[in-house]
Protein backbone atom coordinates (compact mmCIF):
# COMPACT_ATOMS: atom_id res chain seq x y z
CA UNK A 1 0.00 0.00 0.00
CA UNK A 2 1.31 3.63 -1.09
CA UNK A 3 2.50 5.45 2.18
CA UNK A 4 -0.50 7.78 1.87
CA UNK A 5 -2.65 5.27 3.10
CA UNK A 6 -0.34 4.39 5.89
CA UNK A 7 -0.06 7.80 7.17
CA UNK A 8 -3.94 8.44 6.44
CA UNK A 9 -4.15 4.74 9.02
CA UNK A 10 -1.33 6.08 11.49
CA UNK A 11 -2.93 9.89 11.30
CA UNK A 12 -6.23 8.81 12.52
CA UNK A 13 -5.37 6.25 15.64
CA UNK A 14 -3.04 8.92 16.49
CA UNK A 15 -5.75 11.48 16.82
CA UNK A 16 -8.42 9.02 18.10
CA UNK A 17 -5.51 8.03 21.18
CA UNK A 18 -4.47 11.80 21.61
CA UNK A 19 -8.24 13.39 21.78
CA UNK A 20 -8.66 10.25 24.34
CA UNK A 21 -5.95 10.75 26.28
CA UNK A 22 -6.30 15.01 26.40
CA UNK A 23 -10.11 14.95 26.74
CA UNK A 24 -11.81 11.64 28.41
CA UNK A 25 -12.32 12.33 32.20
CA UNK A 26 -12.22 15.98 31.76
CA UNK A 27 -16.14 16.54 31.23
CA UNK A 28 -16.77 20.23 30.10
CA UNK A 29 -19.12 22.61 27.39
CA UNK A 30 -16.85 22.86 24.14
CA UNK A 31 -19.51 24.66 22.26
CA UNK A 32 -22.43 25.90 24.59
CA UNK A 33 -25.72 24.55 23.05
CA UNK A 34 -23.50 22.48 20.51
CA UNK A 35 -21.55 20.18 21.86
CA UNK A 36 -19.84 18.75 25.49
CA UNK A 37 -17.25 16.45 26.17
CA UNK A 38 -18.99 13.78 28.19
CA UNK A 39 -16.97 11.09 29.40
CA UNK A 40 -18.58 7.65 28.59
CA UNK A 41 -17.52 3.91 29.09
CA UNK A 42 -18.57 2.47 25.96
CA UNK A 43 -18.28 -1.56 26.61
CA UNK A 44 -20.35 -2.28 23.72
CA UNK A 45 -20.67 -1.36 20.20
CA UNK A 46 -22.43 1.57 18.22
CA UNK A 47 -24.97 2.82 19.77
CA UNK A 48 -24.45 0.40 22.90
CA UNK A 49 -25.27 -2.79 21.06
CA UNK A 50 -23.44 -5.52 23.17
CA UNK A 51 -23.26 -3.52 26.04
CA UNK A 52 -22.64 -5.80 28.86
CA UNK A 53 -22.75 -9.11 27.08
CA UNK A 54 -20.25 -11.88 28.57
CA UNK A 55 -17.40 -11.66 26.14
CA UNK A 56 -18.06 -8.33 24.58
CA UNK A 57 -14.99 -7.85 24.12
CA UNK A 58 -13.26 -10.85 22.71
CA UNK A 59 -16.22 -10.46 20.15
CA UNK A 60 -15.82 -7.16 19.10
CA UNK A 61 -11.99 -7.45 18.91
CA UNK A 62 -12.19 -10.34 17.20
CA UNK A 63 -14.75 -8.61 14.56
CA UNK A 64 -12.43 -5.66 14.32
CA UNK A 65 -9.42 -7.35 13.63
CA UNK A 66 -11.88 -9.99 10.71
CA UNK A 67 -13.44 -6.56 8.95
CA UNK A 68 -9.93 -5.29 9.21
CA UNK A 69 -8.23 -7.89 7.69
CA UNK A 70 -11.21 -8.23 4.80
CA UNK A 71 -10.81 -4.27 4.44
CA UNK A 72 -6.57 -4.56 3.96
CA UNK A 73 -7.28 -7.83 1.63
CA UNK A 74 -9.63 -5.37 -0.67
CA UNK A 75 -7.05 -3.09 -0.91
CA UNK A 76 -4.23 -5.23 -1.50
CA UNK A 77 -6.52 -7.47 -4.26
CA UNK A 78 -8.27 -4.57 -6.11
CA UNK A 79 -5.81 -1.60 -5.58
CA UNK A 80 -5.50 -0.87 -9.24
CA UNK A 81 -9.43 -0.87 -9.60
CA UNK A 82 -10.08 1.15 -6.46
CA UNK A 83 -10.31 4.97 -7.01
CA UNK A 84 -8.56 7.37 -4.68
CA UNK A 85 -11.75 8.07 -2.40
CA UNK A 86 -12.68 4.64 -1.72
CA UNK A 87 -8.87 3.74 -1.02
CA UNK A 88 -9.03 6.69 1.25
CA UNK A 89 -12.04 5.92 3.09
CA UNK A 90 -11.45 2.00 3.64
CA UNK A 91 -8.04 4.15 4.87
CA UNK A 92 -10.21 6.05 7.35
CA UNK A 93 -11.86 3.00 8.45
CA UNK A 94 -9.29 0.79 9.21
CA UNK A 95 -7.32 3.56 11.31
CA UNK A 96 -10.72 4.20 12.96
CA UNK A 97 -11.22 0.42 13.97
CA UNK A 98 -8.06 0.30 14.93
CA UNK A 99 -8.18 3.54 17.49
CA UNK A 100 -11.17 1.54 19.46
CA UNK A 101 -9.57 -1.51 19.54
CA UNK A 102 -6.58 -0.01 20.95
CA UNK A 103 -9.32 1.02 23.61
CA UNK A 104 -10.76 -2.27 24.04
CA UNK A 105 -7.46 -4.39 24.36
CA UNK A 106 -5.89 -2.02 26.38
CA UNK A 107 -8.49 -0.29 28.52
CA UNK A 108 -11.30 -2.56 28.69
CA UNK A 109 -13.66 -0.11 26.79
CA UNK A 110 -13.74 2.41 24.45
CA UNK A 111 -13.77 5.55 25.54
CA UNK A 112 -16.49 7.89 23.87
CA UNK A 113 -16.74 11.95 24.63
CA UNK A 114 -18.33 13.66 21.98
CA UNK A 115 -21.94 14.42 23.14
CA UNK A 116 -24.10 16.75 20.78
CA UNK A 117 -26.44 19.07 22.43
CA UNK A 118 -27.93 20.05 19.47
CA UNK A 119 -29.75 16.79 18.74
CA UNK A 120 -30.53 13.46 20.72
CA UNK A 121 -27.28 11.21 19.37
CA UNK A 122 -24.79 8.53 21.03
CA UNK A 123 -21.66 9.87 22.65
CA UNK A 124 -18.92 8.83 20.02
CA UNK A 125 -15.53 9.32 19.86
CA UNK A 126 -13.09 10.74 16.87
CA UNK A 127 -12.04 6.92 15.85
CA UNK A 128 -16.12 7.00 15.16
CA UNK A 129 -16.04 9.73 13.33
CA UNK A 130 -13.30 8.63 10.58
CA UNK A 131 -15.13 5.09 10.47
CA UNK A 132 -18.39 6.80 9.74
CA UNK A 133 -16.87 9.43 7.45
CA UNK A 134 -15.01 6.74 5.83
CA UNK A 135 -18.06 5.00 5.18
CA UNK A 136 -19.33 8.13 3.55
CA UNK A 137 -16.94 8.86 1.37
CA UNK A 138 -16.95 5.08 0.16
CA UNK A 139 -20.84 5.11 -0.56
CA UNK A 140 -20.65 8.31 -2.02
CA UNK A 141 -17.55 7.45 -4.27
CA UNK A 142 -19.89 3.86 -5.50
CA UNK A 143 -23.32 5.75 -5.50
CA UNK A 144 -22.52 9.01 -7.71
CA UNK A 145 -18.98 8.72 -9.39
CA UNK A 146 -18.82 7.10 -12.66
CA UNK A 147 -15.26 5.43 -11.70
CA UNK A 148 -17.19 3.85 -8.92
CA UNK A 149 -19.47 2.56 -10.72
CA UNK A 150 -17.90 0.89 -13.21
CA UNK A 151 -15.11 -0.31 -10.28
CA UNK A 152 -17.97 -1.91 -9.11
CA UNK A 153 -19.17 -3.50 -12.03
CA UNK A 154 -15.79 -4.70 -12.85
CA UNK A 155 -15.06 -6.40 -9.46
CA UNK A 156 -18.63 -8.09 -9.80
CA UNK A 157 -18.26 -9.00 -13.17
CA UNK A 158 -14.91 -10.60 -12.44
CA UNK A 159 -15.65 -12.39 -9.28
CA UNK A 160 -18.74 -13.60 -10.86
CA UNK A 161 -16.23 -14.91 -14.04
CA UNK A 162 -14.28 -16.65 -11.36
CA UNK A 163 -16.87 -18.78 -9.87
CA UNK A 164 -18.62 -19.59 -13.28
CA UNK A 165 -14.86 -20.89 -14.14
CA UNK A 166 -14.68 -23.39 -11.23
Amino acid sequence: MPIIIILIIAFSVAADQVTKSLIFGADSAFIPGFIRFESVENRGMAWGLLNGTNGSIIILSVLTVLSSALIVFILIRYWKKLNNPIKIGLACILGGGFGNLIDRVFVGFVRDFICTEFIKFPVFNVADAFVTCGAILIIFALVFTKSGRKMMVEIITDESAKVNAD
